[in-house]
């Protein structure tokens, strides 16, 4: 496998500051290749943001499935208690399947400080009061305050933080090697990936996992191009290490198959189809994956035997371009697309 249109891609975007580190992974079948910036190598740390929700928290809600710890169908009033509040009936009968696949109704808004260090349990109620956007089931809107609350049920379920829930349950069982949670402003073999001008008191790329001190279920942890393809390579494998094989049908099924809908969800998942753009012409519809704000990406192709993982720090660039002070998000969305082209005409898919 030669990747001569997607390394002249890459390194065009790298003279023009599109982005400053970058590496492309493609594995097809038995054969793999990549391309890097000079400056990345296989354990190199990119912060991935919210790719950290199919990576960490919702493999920790389907491993507590497998093992019949809770139901796709529990309700938000097993886990938390609900505060008086608007819609305070209809919030009682969330689903951890809404969650998962952002139909709860639940958004993301600013989580304050006041709240977070008064624990989790403050949090979740600053979370849960504020008024829903839609009817749970009826919408969908990509919200990273519900995977907080799943990483908080996921804490209740095993009875530790969410940090060493990652370890004990897919950071050993994998064998994988430097990812985790927060890493030092100055850690060497690490990507500057935050859109700030200067970091905050954690590395973190995210203003309400800065305020939860690093460690959330919504995203903002550090992986690395080797990890990630360990992970991708089980989930291809179905491997029981991860969560039951028998959920791998079901997370990758299509919950927001409607007009209603903007996207194709899985329990964790992006499903991808013909409303989705930013895989191109590489993926077929039923491949499935997830992006993270900071301008990287994973997904993966059953039907193809295909895994392709994007590792940029396009975000922060888009900024800094900007002189900081705002980027247009659909030009990190616009390089997705086209990086995976340049990988179709490199595989010799039309």
């Amino acid at each position: 496998m030669i990747l001569e249109n997607t390394a002249g891609l890459m390194r065009a975007g790298l003279a023009s500051a599109r982005f400053g580190s970058y590496a492309v992974l493609v594995c097809m079948g038995d054969t793999t290749a990549f391309v890097t910036s000079p400056d990345v190598g296989p354990d190199t740390y990119f912060d991935i943001a919210s790719m950290g929700k199919a990576l960490i928290t919702a493999p920790l809600i389907l491993r507590a499935v497998g093992e019949g710890r809770i139901s796709l169908d529990d309700t938000l009033d097993r886990f938390f208690v609900i505060p008086e509040c608007p819609d305070k009936e209809t919030k009682k009968h969330i689903t951890i399947s809404q969650l998962l696949t952002h139909t709860s109704g639940i958004v993301r808004i600013p989580l304050s400080p006041e709240a977070a260090a008064k624990g989790n349990d403050a949090l979740a109620e600053q979370i849960i009061s504020n008024p829903l956007a839609y009817t749970p089931g009826t919408k969908y809107v990509y919200s990273c305050n519900a995977y907080i609350l799943l990483g908080f049920i996921a804490e209740k379920i095993y009875g530790a933080p969410l940090d060493r829930l990652f370890e004990k349950y897919i950071k050993e069982p994998l064998g994988l090697t430097r990812s985790r949670f927060n890493i030092a402003l100055d850690e060497p073999d690490a990507v500057i990936s935050y859109r700030w001008r200067e970091p905050g008191k954690y590395r973190v790329d995210d203003e309400n996992v800065q305020i939860m001190g690093g460690i959330a279920g919504s995203g903002a942890n550090f992986w690395t191009l080797r990890d990630i393809d360990v992970f991708c390579k089980a989930v291809m494998e179905r491997s029981g290490k991860l969560w039951a094989p028998y959920l791998y049908d079901l997370a990758e099924k299509d919950y927001t198959p409607g007009a209603q809908f903007e996207e194709g969800r899985g329990l964790g998942w992006l499903v991808v189809d013909k409303r989705y753009t930013q895989t191109g012409r590489l993926f077929p519809e039923g491949s499935f994956g997830h992006c993270g704000h900071t301008g990287c990406s994973m997904y993966m192709s059953r039907e193809r035997d295909l895994r392709v993982i994007i590792l940029t720090n396009a975000t922060r660039y888009a900024n800094m371009a900007n002189d900081f002070h705002g980027y247009d998000y659909g030009k990190i969305e616009k390089m997705r697309e086209e990086i995976h082209n340049a990988i179709a005409d490199d595989l010799g898919i039309n």
